[in-house]
């Protein structure tokens, strides 16, 4: 396993700001960030590819996955097809980058609209996605994220469904919990999910009189020791990227989560 952090945290900063940052918090791999305007408009076209590994290969902190956006959760044809395209280009620039893993969303709650109506796109927009993308060297993780499909039982059997060996989950340690449900269920979602888990998004918290509230990894309830050693025994050995999104100084807490993390690792892999 290799830790690190998502770039989105300081997603308004140049990349060399953000990769200064990184080197400072102990990272060794991050997520990068693909939206077009991140980090001062970073993969606006025409994209200087070259440039920027280079800027990132002399920082030695190591691009492990490419945040991609995806809402499949569409009512028409043309619309899914808009999103199956935008999130192709998000592979393609994961592809030209060298990145191996691409994060992706399912979609989003539409008002008047039931996850059994929208689910039959989900599963057509991945499926549309992972036959482009087959032979690109790529891992498309789905991310426990939005309210929609906010359930490990739901997304173990969209990726059973969608049945590619690309497509996989990432792992957002906090999102469940977000979402409303309890530490215990996390738990048993994450252990469900372990075998499928291809990318880690580290968020820990405690619930404090109903509120889910975040904190640097290893103050909160999350049990992260017991998470990376249930990945381990899978045979995972993927990013486990700190994103931490608390009220706290985030840099600080970045440094203190990886420190966490790599302290984790190292006592699992010795």
């Amino acid at each position: 396993m290799k830790v690190g952090f998502v770039s989105l945290g300081m997603g308004s900063l140049p990349l060399d700001e953000v990769l200064e940052a990184a080197q400072t918090a102990g990272c060794e791999v991050m997520e990068l960030n693909g939206r077009p305007t991140v980090h001062r408009n970073l993969w606006a076209e025409p994209i200087d590819y070259e440039k920027i590994k280079a800027q990132i290969a002399q920082s030695g902190v190591l691009p492990s996955s490419l945040g991609g956006y995806s809402n499949f959760a569409q009512l028409t044809d043309e619309a899914l097809a808009e999103q199956v395209e935008q999130f192709v280009g998000y592979c393609r620039v994961a592809k030209e980058m060298g990145i191996p893993i691409v994060r992706a969303f399912a979609g989003d709650e539409m008002e008047g609209h039931t996850l059994d109506e929208l689910y039959p796109r989900i599963v057509e927009g991945f499926k549309a996605v992972v036959e482009q993308v087959a032979d690109w060297g790529l891992k498309i993780g789905i991310e426990n994220h939005g309210r929609l499909i906010n359930n490990g039982d739901q997304l173990y059997s969209l990726v059973k469904e969608v049945d590619s060996p690309i497509l996989g989950i990432t792992l957002d340690t906090g999102n469940f919990c977000w979402a409303g449900h309890s530490i215990e269920t996390a738990h048993r979602f994450f252990e469900k999910l372990a075998p499928m888990v291809v990318n880690v998004h580290v968020k820990d918290g405690k619930f404090i009189d109903g509120e889910w509230v975040l904190f640097p990894a290893g103050r909160g309830d999350i049990d992260l020791p017991w998470l990376l050693k249930l990945l381990s025994a899978q045979g995972y050995d993927g990013p486990v990227v700190s994103e931490y999104e608390g009220k706290a100084d985030f840099l600080a807490s970045t440094t203190e989560s990886v420190a966490y993390l790599r302290g984790l690792r190292d006592g699992i892999e010795k």
